[in-house]
């Protein structure tokens, strides 16, 4: 009868030097993409974050506005001053109590009278630098994000990139804002744009001469 030499189990085989270095490549790979990806949703988050934070910034000086807030200017304090947003291309932008002032935007949108009544309308809708104007808070963005253009326009007219600052002024009993630059310009829209660090990605804070603010949306 015929026999046969006995079966050998195979000998146990492990992974070679390169199967582990392809193994350690894929994910290194996806390790990447994963950790990519999600810091870019949460920079777009903290961007969204910091956009409505102007955005609550302006309703802030509006609400101001119409409350009248109350404010002391020397020994005297007034109960009906308005109050305002201004903003420049860079780091921050400040809350304003717009005080006094000279009539520089002119009667029809901003009137001014004298005195310490209800019925007066102090300040002139913009801000003029301390000591005639008083900073009621000043904001600094953290991470690197700025504010790295300010436009604007006035009805049908074009939007208007290059000014260098802009005011949102709110008075009582307005809802209205009033919306000024630098060279005392007048406008019915405007639009804050704030960038993050990366300087990649923006998102606009819009506002109108109605008193309307929003984020996302630009300028019609």
């Amino acid at each position: 009868m015929e026999s046969f030499p006995p079966i050998r189990p195979l000998a146990p085989r492990g992974f070679t030097l390169i199967e582990m270095v392809v193994v350690l490549a894929i994910i290194v790979v996806i390790s990447g993409v994963v950790v990519s990806g999600q810091s870019t949703y949460n920079q777009s988050l903290v961007l969204t974050d910091t956009a409505y934070t102007v955005a609550f910034s302006i309703r802030q000086a509006q609400s101001f506005g119409l409350a009248s807030r109350g404010r002391a200017v020397g020994s005297t304090v007034y109960s009906n001053i308005g109050y305002g947003v201004r903003f420049t291309e860079g780091s921050s932008y400040l809350i304003f109590a717009d005080v006094a002032g000279p009539d520089i935007l002119g009667e029809a949108l901003c009137p001014q009278t004298s005195g310490n009544t209800p019925e007066v309308k102090r300040g002139n809708c913009r801000f003029d630098g301390v000591p005639t104007d008083q900073i009621v808070e000043n904001y600094s963005f953290s991470r690197g994000f700025t504010i790295a253009d300010l436009c604007a326009k006035y009805g049908t007219g074009a939007l208007n990139c290059s000014i260098t600052s802009l005011d949102v002024a709110f008075r009582r009993p307005e809802t209205r804002a009033v919306l000024s630059g630098s060279g005392n310009e007048v406008f019915t829209c405007a639009e804050v744009h704030v960038r993050s660090p990366e300087g990649a990605a923006t998102r606009v804070v819009r506002v109108s001469q109605l008193g309307e603010v929003s984020v996302g949306q630009t300028c019609p």
